[in-house]
């Protein structure tokens, strides 16, 4: 059998980065308004740095306003909470459409006080409490960006979703469970693993499974050899091996069973920042129509 075919996410990001750098073109054209992102980071924390760096770039890019509040002026919660409920982004026609919240916040903070301070229309990450109880009532707005990436992955193959199976090895409130009501949507029966989760129930299942997605943060806890001939193999999992980011699954051992495959890194993640600002334009339209 030939090796899987990657799955790499730079080409379908610069896809939608195109039809979204169209779109605030001819909003800016028009005379109108653009969309604007409020970053606010009361973290120290190097992932966040970078996080956040790839977010201001690619706003640069595609002609969003962007604007960051950090650590210095986000000393304390009350202080975050003010920044939630200022003119520019607690009002609807403010000039902040969605707000990104780095996370994990600082020790003291209480994260579900902050985050139901976020107006649900603007959470272009998917955190509210709404965001995910919309796609329970099938109504989804904003999606988690790295499941939202994922998805895209999973459709750019072109394989009817309908009736398969699929198994989700991680069940975090930003990937997996997510992910696991969008492909339900698809008509996807879906099964999550979690730590609960036997070895022998963890192959079986995947041995079993059109549609792999691997999003726990264990590298090479999918091996090659449990991977179903022909199966489309989503790695979300980016841990740092030896200065090196390393999957949660076995990518020689499962290049050479699955049909499909995301490498590890230049899969999943270089479309999630894109999904983000796609959340955004999600988000602008939202607040202009309702």
């Amino acid at each position: 059998m030939t090796e899987a075919k990657l799955l790499e996410g730079k080409a379908l990001a610069a896809q939608i980065q195109q039809e979204i750098k169209t779109f605030v073109e001819n909003l800016r054209a028009a005379g109108k308004q653009v969309p604007g992102l409020l970053v606010l980071q009361a973290n120290q924390d190097p992932a966040s740095d970078w996080y956040i760096g790839q977010q201001e770039k690619l706003a640069a890019k595609l002609g969003i306003y962007c604007e960051k509040i950090g650590p210095a002026q986000l000393a304390s919660q009350d202080k975050l909470c003010d920044a939630l409920n200022s003119e520019g982004a607690g009002k609807p026609a403010g000039k902040f459409h969605g707000i990104f919240i780095a996370m994990p916040f600082p020790v003291g903070f209480n994260a579900d006080k902050i985050l139901f301070q976020l107006d649900p229309r603007k959470d272009v990450e998917g955190v509210h409490p709404a965001s995910l109880g919309l796609m329970v009532l099938r109504k989804s707005a904003l999606i988690p960006p790295t499941a939202f990436a994922a998805l895209k992955l999973i459709e750019s193959t072109g394989v009817s979703l309908r009736g398969k199976k699929a198994v989700i090895v991680g069940q975090s409130a930003i990937v997996g469970r997510p992910l696991q009501l969008l492909l339900g949507e698809r008509r996807v029966t879906t099964i999550v693993c979690n730590t609960g989760t036997s070895q022998a129930d963890l192959q079986k299942f995947i041995s079993e499974s059109e549609l792999v997605v691997a999003c726990a943060g264990q590298p090479g806890l999918v091996r090659g050899e449990w991977i179903r001939e022909g199966a489309i193999v989503i790695d979300v999992g980016t841990t740092a091996v030896d200065g090196k980011l390393a999957g949660d699954v076995d990518f020689e051992g499962a290049k050479k069973r699955a049909g499909f495959i995301t490498p590890v890194p230049g899969g999943v993640g270089p479309l999630t920042v894109t999904m983000l600002m796609q959340n955004l334009i999600k988000a602008y339209e939202w607040q202009k129509t309702s």
